[in-house]
């Protein structure tokens, strides 16, 4: 197949064209030389690369990001959630994209607001400031204030902005399945399925009633707690691309200087907040997926504040639980049931090594041994345990990534907070709390219940099953199809095996006979296929001696 053979660059050359040549500008784009070096030099032509040479990986990603726009601004943002796709030194460097997105003139923003809400903006807000204070890759953001004197800030979607990302993403799904095809490393890194994934998380994003709920979610579940408050959210002035919501008077807990003016109990902090994040993963099942420093504030009566919900993510109990069960091994140092977390997590690729993956995991166990669980670092322990995965080609599922890098950035923050502070510590009681809540009688009697009624259900459909298989063998229409793998190696063996028999007895059988042409009384061609066949046998027989066991 060639690359210009694909729908998305018949449809959308011109933007096919500037995502390949940031490809092949930023070294990216190896597999397209080897593939289909016509089409590269065609279009791309031939750039010094000498700056984009003197860059890491990381850096030379990040550029490439940044130099196509939004779409895949956010993209990168969202790799740098995937521990066990890209490395932590790219994480981090993707983790300080900005998008170069100006602002919408006022003019746009007016239209913008007015359609989506259906009214001027003077009868739906007090104040609104048509400049706006950031603008990002997906919205921008303004100052306002409601008809009740309350102080917010609306987040407004550029104009355009779905539509584009749907184009970017129909290439770069064109792409992946192209490399996929052509390239063993892409398939087992499984890119399209990651690219998909993007998308449908980009795809959320861009739908701000999303956020709006997860605001009303987590703004219920923490009505209670008097040391943490987030922002309100109002939907009378919200839409699919306008979001507003309260304003949070404080500073980011990055602002070191307003931090160390403030006088505030830093240890305590740190503890509300990874509290608060905790209690998202362990108790609601749901969890603001991105805790860096600049998106925890401080307010001004010392509470921990959150913003910036856009990225969610989501867990049912089935991967609580397996989360539950992989601290416990690492603070028991059980590399068998950390390996049993993974199989039942990880998607594997076919040619994993089982040996190999066991002995890297014990390692890791060997050097946490002794350790005690407060002077844990979870970071760089999870950071050990994502770089085993990567060597692999394991994938974990996204929500599980995401919450991997949550433990991580959260235990950053927490500590540019406290140096002194332990997550593992923090992180204990709530692993004690759900081992005891699972083995509970009543969660135990809840098992027992659903393993019985998938054993009802698969009765059930029992009879259907065993009818409709016999009906096809009634008809001759049942098929079973086999797939065998490792057999190359033995059917030579046994195809040379059989030549070697057949020389063998030929060969002693035109001996005994003396079959001419005879030299000296020595029918040759007897003599030779005996001779033949003997150094035949011997070599199959030393490669057997040298086969894996």
């Amino acid at each position: 197949m060639q690359i210009t053979s694909l729908p998305q660059y018949r449809r959308d050359g011109k933007r096919f064209v500037e995502i390949t040549s940031a490809l092949v500008k930023y070294g990216f784009a190896s597999q397209l030389h080897r593939i289909e070096p016509e089409f590269v030099r065609k279009w791309l032509g031939h750039e010094s690369l000498e700056e984009v040479a003197k860059c890491s990986m990381g850096e030379r990603l990040r550029l490439f990001c940044e130099d196509l726009g939004p779409t895949f601004v956010k993209l990168g943002q969202v790799l740098s959630t995937r521990p066990d796709v890209v490395p932590p030194d790219v994480a981090h460097e993707l983790e300080k994209l900005q998008s170069g997105t100006p602002a919408d003139p006022p003019e746009t923003v007016r239209a913008i607001v007015e359609e989506e809400l259906g009214a001027p903006i003077e009868e739906l807000f007090a104040e609104f400031d048509l400049n706006a204070l950031a603008s990002a890759s997906i919205g921008q953001v303004h100052a306002a204030r409601l008809a009740d004197g309350r102080s917010v800030v609306v987040k407004v979607q550029h104009p355009g902005i779905e539509d584009q990302v749907n184009v970017d993403f129909d290439i770069l799904s064109g792409l992946a399945g192209f490399l996929e095809e052509h390239d063993e490393t892409a398939r087992s890194l499984q890119i399209r399925a990651v690219m998909e994934e993007a998308r449908r998380t980009l795809n959320g994003e861009l739908d701000f009633r999303r956020e709006l709920r997860s605001l009303e979610q987590f703004g219920r579940a923490f009505a209670d707690n008097r040391d943490v408050h987030l922002p309100d959210a109002f939907r009378e002035q919200s839409s699919r691309r306008v979001l507003t919501m309260e304003r949070l008077e404080g500073f980011s807990v990055a602002d070191e200087e307003r931090l160390q003016a403030s006088g505030f109990d830093r240890t305590h902090l740190a503890e509300v907040g990874a509290h608060v994040f905790l209690d998202m993963v362990f108790r609601d099942g749901a969890f603001h997926a991105d805790p860096h420093p600049g998106n925890v504030f401080v307010l001004l009566d010392g509470r921990v504040g959150l913003i910036d919900f856009g990225m969610v993510g989501r867990i049912d109990d089935e991967m609580r639980d397996d989360l539950l069960d992989l601290l416990v091994g690492f603070s028991r140092a059980d590399s068998r049931e950390i390996g049993r977390v993974v199989r039942r997590l990880g998607t594997f690729p076919a040619e994993v090594d089982e040996g190999a993956l066991r002995r890297d995991i014990a390692d890791l166990q060997g050097e946490l041994a002794g350790t005690p669980i407060g002077e844990m670092d979870v970071g760089g322990l999870l950071e050990q345990f994502t770089a085993i995965l990567r060597r692999h080609r394991i994938l974990l599922p996204p929500a599980v990534s995401m919450l991997v890098k949550l433990l991580v950035m959260l235990e950053g923050t927490a500590r540019h907070l406290d140096p002194r502070f332990s997550l593992m510590g923090v992180v204990k009681p709530y692993c004690e709390t759900m081992l005891l809540r699972r083995a509970s009688p009543k969660a135990q009697a809840k098992r027992a219940f659903e393993v019985g009624r998938d054993w009802i259900r698969l009765i059930d459909r029992l009879p259907s099953l065993l009818d409709d298989v016999a009906r096809r063998v009634e008809q001759g229409k049942l098929k079973i199809d086999m797939v065998h793998t490792g057999l190359e190696a033995t059917v030579d063996r046994l195809v040379s095996g059989l030549l070697c028999a057949s020389l063998l007895v030929g060969g002693a059988l035109l001996w005994s006979l003396k079959a001419p042409p005879v030299i000296y009384g020595i029918p040759v061609v007897g003599v030779a296929a005996t001779g033949l066949a003997m150094v035949h046998g011997v070599r199959i027989l030393r490669s057997i001696g040298r086969r894996p066991r």
